[in-house]
């Protein structure tokens, strides 16, 4: 069985010009539910009220407050409609808020709309035909050029059924809103309920949302579990993107969530204070919009002071347009893609509005080179190339799915099929890491470059050195990026034969240690000298001394028989032969089918030092699993042959 389809309508239009009294009228609802907008006969503030079409479809109805005092708390309605209502009195025809309310939906780029004149009950024919020609002049050149136009009247119900088929068909044309991306429900009324606690309601613009789901509320960061769910008045176990949701919330204290938080999935928004945008100025506008100036920003049921700070020029003038940051007193956590409005800080007069681009921005500073071409890019209208600049601009580090889900909303595999193209061109290189990450291609080849040149000229230094140490390397060229890009371009480099990695050392495939014959048979002499020492080996002065050698050479040479394992260095700093620690341990492993306990007298025999060498010994056998301390005694481990049979 199809669920029936469900949108969300929203009003539009000056005060007092019929828009609560259609919705009473449409649905038997009255929106305005507040005592003083009874009293009053005014809205003051968003209602609700819901409808069932003849066709099954579900339509949920926000009524917006007409008066200019209360234009943001039409914002907050507004933001998550599918379609408008834009009421015309065919007694007043166009007034300043009919105007207003008419620029907002154009800026959020509401997709659909109809144009109702009310009260058609109050005017002659011939009157009524003159606010229609006036209705469609005024949207001429607009969404609403080709919109249905119905009259109607609150009083006497005539158009009403009109209204109806018309919302019908134009409900068939709304596309279904997409179950993936990250689930976001702006919150637009919060409230207690006796025995059931916090609830609150908005629309649902993303995602699913379900009864026992964690959800983080935004810019506060807290947590909170859902309880319960309504849709439509009925009680339900999910809800879908666009439908009205009430959500009542189990965690949170009364009044901890209010108008302009978000609902939300914990762990993937985080709330910003810099955002990049697309900002256009209303043709209409009184002035320009100069930089730096203090504004209101309005996105989904969201007011926050912002300050405007233009990328190039020092004012945009009405009609025109121009990249932005807007440096927000508050937090916000929107996506890229999402529209605002800009209304003037004082008098509060909708100026303007735009596309959010970047919604963790570096902070915009004038002066650094390729801003207008970053801003483009972010801008452009392929996915692709958007995902491109983001990571572009995480340089070498690259970014990990989890990290451009927060800066874009798509999921791991949609971020992945916008990508293959350009991964495949090698202009995007994946990280095959436990959550995949993505780097610059270019980024990548040029950090390759970079060691494969430390390692040139670690080599061209230190000819006698079979390698650079891995920890230094990664100290001088990654020791600010994510350990995964040098994990995995290692890995990369030692896979093309680029570089070779020995123990922790890594050396370019192509490096041998050439000695000369004077080098080598000095090699020969230190190698002999500490072997010949066995268990009481000489300090490496003292074996210079011995040979009267130059000590330069010698101490590299010294350190070559150390990186290729001839020599040994223990936890003491004291230096043996390979040669003569093997042979201890082929004593003790002797000495323990005897006895498997040593204490440090027995082992002072059997190795024939002192008991200044002999402690260091034994605790380079405990790390090396040849012994194991027990008390003042040792146990002696089976010989690692012997382990792997047990």
């Amino acid at each position: 069985m199809t669920a029936p389809r469900q949108i969300v309508v929203g009003t539009a239009g000056h005060i007092d010009h019929g828009k609560s009294l259609l919705v009473k009228a449409l649905t038997g609802t009255d929106p305005d539910r507040l005592k003083e907008e009874k009293e009053r006969g005014i809205t003051i503030d968003i209602g609700f009220a819901n409808l069932v079409l003849d066709d099954g479809t579900r339509v949920g109805f926000v009524d917006v407050p007409g008066h200019e005092r209360f234009v943001k708390n039409m914002l907050a309605g507004v933001g998550g409609i599918d379609l408008v209502l834009l009421c015309i009195a065919a007694d007043e025809s166009i007034k300043p808020q009919t105007r207003e309310h008419f620029d907002i939906c154009r800026l959020l780029r509401i997709p659909h709309g109809v144009i109702v004149l009310t009260k058609s009950d109050l005017v002659e024919p011939d009157i009524l035909d003159l606010v229609r020609l006036e209705a469609r002049e005024f949207v001429a050149s607009s969404f609403l050029e080709s919109a249905p136009l119905v009259a109607v009247s609150g009083k006497t119900g005539a158009g009403l059924a009109e209204l109806k088929a018309v919302l019908r068909d134009l409900a068939r044309r709304v596309p279904a809103r997409p179950l993936r991306g990250v689930m976001r429900l702006p919150v637009d009324r919060s409230f207690s309920i006796k025995g059931f606690g916090s609830v609150v309601t908005g629309t649902l613009i993303a995602g699913a949302i379900r009864e026992s789901d964690e959800v983080a509320i935004l810019p506060q960061g807290t947590t909170a579990r859902v309880r319960g769910l309504e849709v439509f008045n009925q009680p339900t176990a999910t809800a879908h993107p666009g439908q009205r949701t009430a959500v009542n919330l189990q965690g949170v204290e009364a009044g901890a969530v209010e108008r302009g938080n978000l609902l939300t999935l914990p762990g993937v928004l985080k709330p910003s204070h810099l955002l990049d945008v697309e900002l256009e100025v209303l043709r209409g506008s009184d002035a320009s919009l100069r930089d730096m100036a203090r504004v209101r920003f309005h996105h989904g049921t969201l007011e926050a002071m912002a300050r405007v700070k233009l990328l190039e020029r020092e004012a945009i003038p009405p009609g025109d347009r121009g990249f932005a940051q807007l440096r927000l007193e508050t937090p916000v956590a929107p996506l890229p893609g999402d529209r605002f409005i800009l209304r003037r800080y004082s008098p509060p007069i909708t100026i303007g509005g735009g596309t959010i681009l970047h919604n963790q921005p570096p902070k915009l500073r004038r002066g650094s080179s390729g801003l207008r071409a970053r801003f483009a890019r972010l801008a452009d209208p392929s996915p692709a190339v958007r995902l491109r600049a983001l990571i572009d601009e995480a340089g070498a580090s690259g970014i990990d799915a989890h990290g451009l889900r927060s800066l874009t909303g798509w999921d791991e595999e949609e971020a992945a099929r916008l990508l293959e193209p350009l991964t495949r061109a090698g202009g995007i290189v994946t990280l095959p890491a436990a959550v995949v990450r993505y780097v610059a291609g270019d980024a990548w080849r040029d950090l390759s470059r970079q060691v494969v040149a430390t390692l040139e000229e670690f080599h061209l230094k230190e000819p006698l050195k079979e390698g650079l140490p891995r920890e230094e390397l990664r100290t001088r060229l990654f020791a600010r990026l994510h350990p995964d890009a040098f994990k995995f371009l290692l890995a990369d480099l030692i896979q093309r034969g680029s570089v070779r990695a020995d123990k922790d050392r890594l050396a370019l495939t192509t490096h041998r240690i050439a000695l000369s014959p004077r080098e080598a048979e000095l090699m020969e002499q230190i190698e002999a000298r500490f072997a010949a020492s066995g268990t009481n080996p000489p300090e490496v002065d003292e074996v210079i001394a011995a040979l009267r050698t130059d000590p330069a050479p010698a101490q590299r040479l010294y350190h070559l028989l150390l990186q290729r394992g001839r020599l040994v260095r223990i936890p003491d700093g004291k230096v043996f032969h390979a040669g003569a620690l093997d042979d201890l341990k082929r004593r003790l492993w002797e000495q323990r089918a005897k006895s498997p306990m040593i204490d440090i007298s027995k082992f002072k025999e059997l190795s024939g030092t002192s008991r200044k060498n002999a402690i260091p010994l034994l605790e380079h056998f405990d790390q090396t699993r040849v012994t194991r301390r027990e008390g003042n005694k040792r146990l002696i481990l089976p010989p690692p042959a012997d382990r792997s049979r047990t």
